[in-house]
This record gives C-alpha cells, structure tokens and sequence, in this order.
C-alpha cells in the first residue's frame, strides 16, 4: 500500500538486552497496514536476529562499509551518519525511530542532512549511562548528545522518572519529551512459561535474576549479599540462577569462588526463553545501581513470582508503585539485600501473596496493545507534524 509510512528503527545490534527486545516486539506488532518498519543496525549481530519478521529489510553499516585504514576521531561516526542518511534517502524514509544513546548520536547527525523527522528514545538514568558507555572525548559528547536530544521531533522515555532526568539534564522542554512505557507480550510470556526446558531443585529456594553482566545491574552487590546469607548457616540450600552475558562475567565468577559459592550461584548464559526458569523460581531479584524501564522485573511480574528490587534511579519503585506490588531495598547495599532475601525465605506467603495483584498491574498497563497503540499515535503524529511544518514553510517562502 503506497500510503503506509515508512519507518526507519535504528540501533547498534540485536544482542540479547531489554532495548534490543523491547525493539523486537515493536517490530513484531507494528500494525501493517498503516506502516512499512525497516531496520537499520550497525552490526548485524545479536542473539534477537532471527526474531526480526522477514517482512522487515534489514541494513547493515558493517556490511556496507569497510573499516577504514587510518581511524581518525570522528571518521567512524561520520561514516555511519553519511550512511544511515544515504539508507533513509534510497528507502524514502519517511520517520526514524533510534533507541539508545549511542544510536541517538548517528541518527541526529544523519537526520540533520536531510530532514527526516526523528524520534528518539532515552531507556536508561541519562547520567549514569553516559558515565558507564563514554569513555572517550566525554565533553563533545555529553555536548552532541545535547544537541541531537533537543533537535529530536520528540524524545521518548520509559518511565516518568526517566523523563524528569532527560529534562533536567539536557535542558529540554517539557512538550518535546513523552512517558511511552515499555511493552510486554503477555500471550508470548504465559506461552513459553509453560515450556519445561529446565527442572528445578524442588528442595532448594532459587532466586533468579536476568541481565546484562555489566556494572549497571549490580550483581556484585547481590553476590556479597548471598554469601551473607548462607555463610550465616541458617540458609544453606540458596540457589542463584543469572541468566545473561556481559563484561563483567570473568569478575563475577572469580567472586563467586572467593566466597565459595559454588554451589549456590549458576551462571546460565545467555537464554533464549527465560520464562521457564522465572516461572518456577520462588523470588526474582533485580540487584541494579540504575535503570531505565525494567524488562525482566516486569516479566517477572508477568510470571506471577514474587520481587524484590532495589529503589535506584529509575524504575523499579514506579513499577512496583513504591512497593505495593513488590519488595525495595536501597540499591548498592549487600546487608539490606540480604535481608530482604531472608524475610522472603522466612515469610513466603506474606511475599506470595502480593504476586497477583503484580501480575493484573502489569497486564492493566503494559499490555503490548497499550504500548503499539500509544507508538503508533507519536509516529503518525510526528509526520503530521513534519509535513504540516514543511508545507507552512513552503507557502511562506512562496507568498
């Protein structure tokens, strides 16, 4: 259909991370008859490639670039703005959706060449991501990140707390920044948490957590607060199940044998279907130093398991709506981790009990049709929006 908009999503890859899932399922639901998605990616890599419906193009910078002999500062972002503005051009590109910080930069250089409208979305505390991923040329670019967030169309952020720090933090109107909450398929979720892959120890309490091995999750702080609990003696049968990849997996499974936790903590790796192992675990725990938009805290919910979270910036308190629907404990801080997983042993119905009232709460507001239908309003509206502009400019210039 020669109506349908076109939309551009952009992103570094499709490893397996909350954004890069998050960007799955809008891909998987975006309604086609009224939209046309393309995929950019500047590495075709990821866990989440075969996910991509095969009605969507993909473009891959790597694949149509080679790497440059001589790496000067600022050639290899100059390359990939050139190019994704080059793919909008050849594609008709009529909006561009790029998720994360270092996406945001290549497409607000792209789009500053030709015009497109931009949508751009913030999924993590904008200061304490920009302090984890850049750690090079820091000033020019916390001042391009500046830029290209106030020359968006609209700035998205996951949460309400997110979209306070975007403003704050760069200075942005409150009008050009929107709440558009992540979405959860919750058919997809109940579906494959009904598949059995693996059998839990029945005798054991297991905890599962699920993330990125990067200092944002704050796994070392979960680690100490384990052995905590079971060099006490009174919580031998502990069993802690991370299910992803990162960074930092070398640090942690040293840890793991310095306090001789062998026996408690299983490094699962990356899961293709998580659900399982959640559904059957008795506590979901996010240990993080920051967020965004918990994913896995949510699908937890979805589960029907019981949480526990840390109260960081931001996130997590939202979700569990200050803890009416869940446990928070101060993030960074073994000893209240540890406690909280105590009274969750100790008192597991009181902590049962509140897992119901989390799973309506997740299916009343994150619903997948909630979302799709919140996006594809901010799509349609920012097109609107760049014709309406384009034509006003065009009569002015014309009288």
């Amino acid at each position: 259909m020669a109506d349908r908009l076109r939309v551009l999503f952009a992103m570094g890859s499709l490893a397996g991370g909350g954004a890069e899932r998050q960007l799955i399922g809008i891909l998987n639901h975006l309604d086609r008859t009224r939209f046309t998605p393309l995929l950019y990616l500047v590495d075709r890599r990821g866990e989440l490639l075969e996910e991509v419906p095969d009605d969507v193009p993909v473009f891959s910078f790597w694949e149509r670039y080679r790497r440059p002999r001589w790496n000067y500062p600022g050639l290899l972002h100059r390359m990939k703005a050139h190019d994704l503005a080059a793919v909008m051009c050849e594609e008709s590109i009529q909006v561009i959706y790029d998720r994360t910080m270092s996406m945001t930069l290549i497409a607000a250089a792209a789009t500053r060449r030709i015009g497109v409208p931009r949508i751009s979305v913030v999924t993590n505390d904008p200061q304490h991501d920009f302090d984890d991923s850049v750690k090079r040329f820091r000033l020019a670019k916390r001042c391009l990140l500046t830029r290209a967030y106030r020359q968006a169309t609209r700035v998205v952020a996951v949460s309400e707390g997110i979209r306070k720090s975007t403003i704050d933090r760069f200075r942005l109107a409150p009008a050009q920044v929107t709440t558009a909450y992540n979405l959860l398929d919750l058919d997809r979720i109940a579906r494959l948490a009904t598949e059995r892959a693996t059998d839990l120890d029945h005798d054991r309490f297991h905890i599962v957590t699920v993330g990125s091995l990067a200092r944002q999750k704050g796994l070392r702080y979960l680690l100490l607060a384990l052995d905590e609990v079971v060099s006490r003696g009174r919580m031998p049968k502990l069993l802690l199940s991370i299910l992803g990849q990162g960074p930092l997996e070398d640090e942690l499974k040293a840890l793991v044998q310095l306090k001789r936790l062998d026996e408690n903590v299983r490094f699962e790796g990356y899961v293709a279907n998580p659900f399982s192992i959640i559904k059957q675990s008795q506590l979901y725990c996010l240990s993080s130093i920051y967020e965004g938009m918990p994913n896995a805290l949510l699908e937890a919910m979805a589960c029907g398991v019981p949480v526990l979270a840390t109260d960081c910036p931001s996130g997590p308190s939202e979700v569990l709506d200050r803890g009416r629907f869940g446990h928070l404990v101060p993030p960074a801080e073994p000893e209240a981790l540890a406690a909280a997983i105590e009274d969750a042993v100790n008192n597991y119905e009181a902590w049962r009990a509140l897992a119901p009232y989390a799973q309506q709460h997740v299916a009343d507001t994150f619903s997948v049709e909630a979302g799709m239908a919140k996006l594809e309003s901010l799509l349609v509206g920012v097109h609107s929006e760049a014709t309406n502009r384009t034509g006003s400019q065009s009569q002015a210039a014309a009288g």
